[in-house]
C-alpha cells in the first residue's frame, strides 16, 4: 500500500513537471516570436505591410494555438490534481485499511496462538481417550475370554443340574415312597398302641401291657379294655420306644398337625386351638372352647363382654391405644370385660370382685411366653381426671395369657382396696359405682 502512495505522488510530481515545462516552452515562444516581430519589423521596413500583416496574422495564429496548448495543458493539469488528490484520498484510506489488517493480523496472531495451545490440549486429550480405548479394548478382550469361559462353565453346570435334576427326581421319588412307607409304618404302630376305649395314643411310659399285647396307660383297668382279659403288672417297653419316635396328632379340634414328641408337648401350651375358658367372668360367662373361636364368640354372643352391646366395639375395641374406658358396675359384684384388638393381637380387659378388694388385669391371647413382648399400664381414675392429675390407682406390668384361670386372676394385676375406689369413684342412686379405666399398651 506504501508502495502505492509512493507511486501516485511521484506520478502528480512528473505531471506538474510536465506542466511547468510546456509552460515554459510557450512563453518561450511567445518571447521568440515577439523578437521575431520585432526583428523583422526592424530588419524589413521597406517591405510593404501586406507581407507584415501575414507575418503577423501567421505569428498570431501560431500564439493562439500555443495558447489553446497551454488552456489545454491548464485542463490536462487540473484533471492530474483532481486525480492526485483522488488518489492521495485513496491512499489515506489504505492506510486506514492497513492499519485495520494490521491489528487483525495481531488479533489473529493470539487467536492462533490460542488454537495452538487447544491444539495441544485435545492432542493430549486424544492420547488420553486413545490409551483409555486400547485399556477399554484389553478389558474388553479379557471380558470375552471370561464370558467365553463362563458359557462353557454353564454349559458344565447346565448338564451337572440336568444329572442333578435326575438325581433330585430320584431322590424325590425315593422319599416319597419312603414317606409313604414311614407313614404306613407309623399309622400302623399307633395303631397299634392306640387305646380303644380313650381313642388316644399315651404320650409317656410306663405303658401297661396284656397279656395279649393291647396297651393302653390311660384308662387301665382289671381286664384289657380289647381282649378282655386279666391285666396284671406287664409294662411294654416296645411301646414307649414307639411313643418316643413316633409323631403325635395334635388332640385339638380343628388343626390335625403331626409333631415328634417333644416338640408336640410344646405344641400343645400354643395352639391356636387349644382349649380355654372364655376370659369373661364366670359370673356371665363360663363356656370352654377352642381358642381360635373365642374373639368371633366375644364379639357375638357372649353373655360377660361389653363388645356385642350396642356400638361398643366399634366404638371402644377400635384399634386405637391409649384406651380411655367409662365404668359404670354395680357395686360389689364383677363388671362385663372388653376385647380389644391392638396390632393384629387380642387382649383382653377385666374387672372382677375378690372378697375385700377389685382387681383390674388384662390378658393376652397368647402364651406366657409371648406375654413378655409387652408392657401394659392401667390406671384407675375419677371419670371427671381424664388427664389423670387427681389421685389415681395404677399398675405397670406384664399382661397375663389367656390360659390364666379366674381364681388365679384375681390375685394378679391391679388390686384396689374398697375405700380406694369409693375415692375413685361416684355411686349413683342405682347403686352402681362410675369410674374411669385409661388403659395402655407397649411392645418391647
Amino acid at each position: 500500500m506504501e508502495d502505492n502512495s509512493d507511486r501516485n505522488q511521484g506520478e502528480g510530481e512528473t505531471e506538474n513537471n510536465n506542466y511547468n515545462e510546456l509552460n515554459s516552452k510557450n512563453k518561450e515562444i511567445l518571447k521568440r516570436s515577439e523578437e521575431m516581430l520585432t526583428s523583422t519589423v526592424l530588419e524589413k521596413e521597406g517591405k510593404d505591410w501586406d507581407e507584415k500583416q501575414t507575418m503577423i496574422d501567421q505569428l498570431l495564429s501560431k500564439v493562439n494555438v500555443l495558447e489553446k496548448e497551454r488552456n489545454k495543458a491548464e485542463e490536462e493539469r487540473d484533471a492530474f490534481r483532481e486525480e492526485r488528490d483522488a488518489f492521495r484520498e485513496e491512499r489515506d484510506a489504505m492506510k486506514e485499511e492497513n492499519k485495520l489488517i494490521i491489528k487483525e493480523k495481531d488479533v489473529t496472531s493470539e487467536e492462533i496462538d490460542a488454537l495452538k495451545e487447544e491444539r495441544e490440549v485435545i492432542t493430549k486429550e486424544r492420547d488420553a481417550i486413545k490409551e483409555e480405548k486400547d485399556l477399554i479394548t484389553k478389558e474388553k478382550d479379557v471380558a470375552i475370554e471370561e464370558n467365553d469361559a463362563l458359557k462353557e462353565e454353564r454349559k458344565v453346570i447346565s448338564k451337572e443340574r440336568d444329572v442333578l435334576k435326575i438325581d433330585n427326581e430320584t431322590i424325590k421319588s425315593e422319599n416319597n415312597a419312603l414317606d409313604t412307607k414311614y407313614t404306613a409304618l407309623t399309622s400302623t404302630l399307633r395303631d397299634e398302641i392306640d387305646c380303644p376305649v380313650c381313642l388316644e395314643v399315651p404320650t409317656c411310659g410306663p405303658v401297661p401291657v396284656c397279656p395279649n399285647g393291647h396297651v393302653c396307660s390311660k384308662c387301665k383297668d382289671s381286664h384289657c379294655p380289647t381282649c378282655r382279659v386279666r391285666l396284671f403288672s406287664g409294662k411294654s417297653l416296645l411301646a414307649v420306644k414307639v411313643i418316643e419316635n413316633i409323631e403325635h396328632a395334635c388332640r385339638n379340634e380343628d388343626c390335625g398337625k403331626f409333631f415328634p414328641l417333644e416338640e408336640y408337648k410344646l405344641h400343645l401350651t400354643s395352639c391356636l386351638h387349644r382349649t380355654v375358658n372364655c376370659p369373661s367372668p364366670n359370673e356371665f360367662c363360663s363356656r370352654k372352647m377352642a381358642l381360635s373361636k373365642v374373639y368371633d364368640h366375644i364379639l357375638e354372643d357372649c353373655q360377660g363382654s361389653f363388645n356385642n352391646i350396642g356400638n361398643n366395639n366399634s366404638n371402644l375395641n377400635n384399634g386405637n391405644i391409649p384406651k380411655y374406658i367409662a365404668v359404670g358396675s354395680i357395686l360389689k359384684l364383677s363388671s362385663k370385660g372388653l376385647a380389644l384388638k391392638w396390632n393384629d393381637k387380642i387382649f383382653y380387659l377385666n374387672l372382677e370382685k375378690a372378697p375385700d378388694y377389685s382387681v383390674f388385669s388384662l390378658e393376652l391371647f397368647g402364651t406366657a411366653l409371648e406375654c413378655k413382648d409387652y408392657e401394659v399400664s392401667i390406671t384407675v381414675h375419677r371419670t371427671n381426671d381424664k388427664d389423670m392429675k387427681g389421685s389415681v390407682q395404677r399398675f405397670t406390668g406384664k399382661p397375663l395369657p389367656i390360659d390364666t384361670e379366674q381364681e388365679r386372676r384375681k390375685k394378679n394385676g391391679l388390686l384396689v382396696g374398697p375405700d380406694q375406689m369409693e375415692s375413685l369413684s361416684v355411686i349413683d342412686e342405682k347403686l352402681k359405682i362410675n369410674f374411669g379405666i385409661t388403659l395402655d399398651i407397649k411392645k418391647q
